[in-house]
């Protein structure tokens, strides 16, 4: 189980590396076991955090009360709450459809010649992955930062 989240990142780095992680296993797995018959697949869903609850609307004081104060004195109280409210925009967004995810998932493991990828996604996200993949890095890079914040440090 991946996520499109591992071909691009919006301040969810660990979240993101893992999933990139997890595809490039899941490639290498496929090609060693293909010679023995074993088809390897990758499930990719797109936001459905709303199904799943898998990450929690947190608010900014939420987040705020945990940080240390080397941490505060890094990030001001106005940064938290807006990647606060973007994150929590992001979660709300969520599809809650879950058996999307499902159906691909029983499609991969009964289907006669399943696909190595089932990217499971809203057009927007879809669109998101593909412009990623064809676009210079510095041009992703400058849009997501742009998408990202627009609140400076402390």
């Amino acid at each position: 189980m991946s996520s499109i989240i591992a071909y691009f990142t919006l301040g969810n780095g660990i979240y993101s590396m893992t999933k990139a992680a997890i595809e490039k296993f899941c490639d290498a797995l496929r090609l060693e076991m293909k010679k023995f018959g074993v088809q390897v697949c990758i499930i990719q869903p797109g936001n459905y955090a709303r199904s799943t609850k898998i990450q929690p609307p947190l608010s900014a004081e939420e987040i705020w009360s945990e940080l240390s104060e080397e941490e505060k004195a890094v990030y001001s109280k106005e940064y938290v709450q807006e990647r606060a409210d973007f994150f929590n925009s992001i979660l709300s967004e969520g599809s809650t459809n879950g058996n999307e995810v499902v159906d691909a998932m029983v499609d991969a493991l009964t289907s006669p010649a399943p696909k190595a990828r089932y990217m499971v996604a809203k057009l927007k996200e879809k669109a998101l992955v593909l412009v990623c993949a064809l676009f210079p890095t510095a041009v992703m890079d400058s849009v997501l930062s742009y998408a990202l914040s627009k609140v400076k440090l402390a």
